[in-house]
């Protein structure tokens, strides 16, 4: 631990004696790295996601192997000549049944990883996004051929036709039109309500980034005392912000509570005197002068 201490302190000088443009560079590339490891910890699984949004189609498996089998377990539950409605919903129930809730980072630990419908059969565990994979490559194999993904920033679901289902909601960010992917912005609601997912989100991870953006900008100050007043007032911040994520996914309002101006207040206040403190201690040391960074 000490060894630990004493090579930390020791990159900390050696920070500070840096030539600016380049000082500020490597800090950049660290928090990168952090932001990285704590959000995309598989950056493998990354780069395959990337080629995952870019071709969603490639996602939807009608010919999965498995599938025979499982369109004789729906058919058991449905009545032969069934309207087209208490089909998709035979299907819906199949797939929520048969695939186990999950989110993303505890099953592939990444923020978001959209598989395939192999992999969602394989795992057997999924989040929205795994669950529409699967139910559209089932609708698929039953006929459907207009089977879809719909998506905005906080959930995935399914359209045939006129009709929606696992969850379907107003907000359309990602969607499938005449061949062509449409992205539109999404809606204020959205946004929060995204952000809001915050609270199911490890918080180690969350904090691990913000602790790092804090010590960067404190650099090159060496004033633990203040340094860890400042990670407290940050971390009680990160506390309000996740009451209000909590309270927002409980009753799913549209409005701000007065924990998120102050969540914001403790947070980027916090990074603010973070940030002056760093320009004070620069005045002191010529190699830091020029900025407080």
């Amino acid at each position: 631990m000490n060894r630990l201490v004493s090579t930390g302190a020791q990159f900390w000088c050696w920070l500070e004696n840096q030539r600016p443009l380049k000082r500020v560079s490597l800090k950049l590339a660290l928090l990168a790295v952090v932001v990285l490891f704590a959000l995309y910890p598989n950056p493998a699984l990354l780069v395959r996601q990337l080629g995952h949004y870019l071709d969603t189609e490639s996602l939807i498996q009608p010919n999965l192997p498995a599938m025979p089998e499982i369109n004789r377990e729906i058919d058991q539950l449905i009545a032969t000549n069934a309207p087209a409605l208490t089909e998709l919903k035979a299907v819906e129930r199949f797939v929520y049944r048969r695939i186990a809730y999950q989110y993303d980072w505890h099953g592939w630990w990444n923020l978001d990883y959209w598989p395939t419908a192999a992999e969602v059969w394989e795992r057997k565990r999924e989040d929205c996004d795994g669950r529409a994979v699967l139910a559209a490559s089932i609708l698929r194999a039953r006929g459907h051929a207009d089977a879809r993904l719909v998506a905005n920033l906080q959930h995935v679901w399914v359209a045939v036709g006129t009709n929606e289902l696992m969850g379907p909601m107003a907000d359309k960010n990602f969607r499938r039109e005449g061949g062509k992917t449409v992205i539109t912005f999404p809606a204020l609601k959205t946004l929060l309500d995204s952000l809001a997912m915050t609270c199911k989100f490890p918080a180690w991870r969350v904090v691990l980034m913000l602790v790092t953006l804090l010590a960067l900008l404190f650099h090159p100050s060496a004033e633990t005392g203040r340094f860890a007043m400042l990670c407290a007032v940050m971390l009680a911040g990160y506390a309000v912000f996740i009451d209000w994520c909590v309270r927002r996914t409980d009753r799913d309002a549209a409005g701000f509570d007065w924990n998120f101006p102050v969540a914001a207040a403790l947070i980027l206040g916090s990074l603010v005197i973070a940030w002056r403190t760093a320009k004070q201690a620069a005045v002191t040391s010529p190699a830091s002068a020029s900025i407080g960074l």
